[in-house]
């Protein structure tokens, strides 16, 4: 209940920062006339496909990295040489933008989806990858020594005995993980996509369609934040057992 309090109370103090930026820059509508475009937005026959290729880019994209992120991440986390080998490359590659290197991207694999896919999960990668290699290599080793008297297959190992024992930080770095992808996938979508809900926003503020632009900002924070609670309230639940 408190929580929910917090929740509404942060709701509305943002309410009344946004109608304040409002009448001091022309570029931001007020919630009022951003509310009122909502119909327009809708109306607009790429407004479905953009959404549907936003989904898409964003869903595969942080499916990708969790799932890499968390085999590399009990890979390197297992090998004391390969840890001390990738862990200063790693800690560095996760704190660089990852925009900077978008147009690499756009030249190795080229426009559209899969530009906007590797750029999400490059960006999303890292914390679970992080998370995961620093949690093996503190957990308690006698999980490492079962998986050895069981001759368990590193995969095996891995699904079956690191990743339960590092499921906190591991759906901690998930979570980080996909806010991280959800940004990336977007600002991929500001330059070079074909499709998507970054695409739309921009061209709404090129077209000085402000109160269109801000209910596609806003649709993009809304689908961020319940993905993100979602997952908060999944690792709230493993606390309990762990």
């Amino acid at each position: 209940m408190i929580m929910v309090a917090g929740l509404v109370l942060v709701g509305l103090f943002g309410l009344v920062v946004w109608q304040l930026m409002s009448l001091w820059l022309f570029v931001v509508p007020s919630p009022l006339a951003t509310l009122r475009a909502i119909g327009f937005v809708h109306n607009q026959g790429n407004f479905g496909g953009a959404a549907a290729a936003t989904f898409v880019n964003a869903v595969a994209s942080f499916i990708a990295a969790v799932v890499v992120g968390a085999a590399l991440g009990v890979a390197l986390g297992r090998s004391d040489y390969w840890y001390r080998v990738f862990e200063p490359l790693i800690i560095v590659g996760g704190a660089i933008p990852k925009i900077i290197i978008y147009p690499t991207l756009l030249l190795l694999v080229g426009l559209g989806a899969r530009s906007i896919i590797s750029m999400g999960f490059i960006g999303g990668i890292f914390a679970v990858l992080i998370n995961v290699m620093v949690a093996v290599r503190t957990m308690n080793p006698i999980y490492g020594r079962v998986a050895r008297s069981l001759a368990m297959s590193p995969w095996r190992a891995a699904w079956r005995i690191y990743l339960p024992a590092v499921s906190l930080p591991f759906i901690t770095g998930v979570r980080l993980s996909f806010g991280l992808v959800v940004v990336n996938v977007i600002f991929g979508e500001l330059f070079a996509a074909k499709a998507g809900i970054g695409k739309l926003a921009l061209h709404f503020y090129g077209q000085a369609q402000y109160a269109a632009m801000m209910v596609v900002i806003m649709i993009l924070f809304l689908f961020g934040t319940a993905g993100s609670l979602l997952l908060w309230a999944v690792e709230r639940h493993l606390n309990k057992y762990f």
